[in-house]
């Protein structure tokens, strides 16, 4: 229990405008509708003001480390300001039991890759451990999480593929690290360093 304490739970992440996430939020508003009725089905959906775009999902990480990531990830990026669009709805894993619910995002210029190969080397430099599981990261916005699904899960595969998503664009201009902290209901996001996207200082 003190090492919990000792620790937090972090997060990189690039937020959403609020036309973004709006059309984010009715995407799964039209996945949860679809799936009502369905029995056996169950699916903890995120809260409109907890939707982001994860970059790289840190887990329980020490203290001391995260004053290091806080100095770290608060220096701008030489990478300009630049635009992601939201893509179809689907669901992870790609077969079997699905466990993820998300709305894609295309990168069209490949700037969000940038953004992951400068951070991993800042996470590094932290002290931060990066899973390997991060070079197959597939840019996404996590709608629900699958408590429990029969059939395997084909009704709300087919829920997700079923519904259109507005290809809404948005301009990022800078990446967050977040703390995760519990409360009785949906975990609060509470911002510990922002990272502006340096070049468009003077251009945005």
């Amino acid at each position: 229990m003190g090492d919990n304490r000792a620790r937090a739970r972090l997060f990189v992440a690039i937020d959403l405008d609020q036309a973004a996430r709006g059309a984010v939020t009715g995407a799964a508003a039209q996945i949860a509708e679809r799936l009502a009725g369905i029995d056996g089905i169950r699916v903890s959906w995120v809260r409109p003001r907890n939707l982001h775009l994860t970059v790289r999902f840190l887990g329980g990480v020490r203290r001391e480390t995260m004053e290091r990531l806080q100095a770290s990830l608060a220096e701008p990026w030489a990478l300009a300001p630049f635009e992601l669009a939201l893509a179809p709805a689907g669901v992870f894993p790609v077969s079997g039991a699905p466990r993820v619910v998300w709305v894609g995002v295309r990168d069209r210029d490949g700037a969000f890759a940038c953004v992951t190969s400068e951070l991993d080397a800042r996470l590094a430099a932290a002290g931060a451990t990066v899973s390997d599981d991060a070079t197959h990261f597939t840019p996404h916005v996590t709608l629900g999480r699958v408590r429990r699904a029969p059939r395997r899960g084909r009704d709300i595969r087919d829920a997700a593929a079923a519904v259109s998503v507005d290809p809404e664009r948005w301009r990022v201009t800078d990446v967050t690290l977040y703390e995760s902290c519990p409360t009785d209901g949906s975990p609060t996001y509470v911002a510990r360093a922002v990272a502006p996207l340096g070049a468009g200082l003077a251009s945005a």
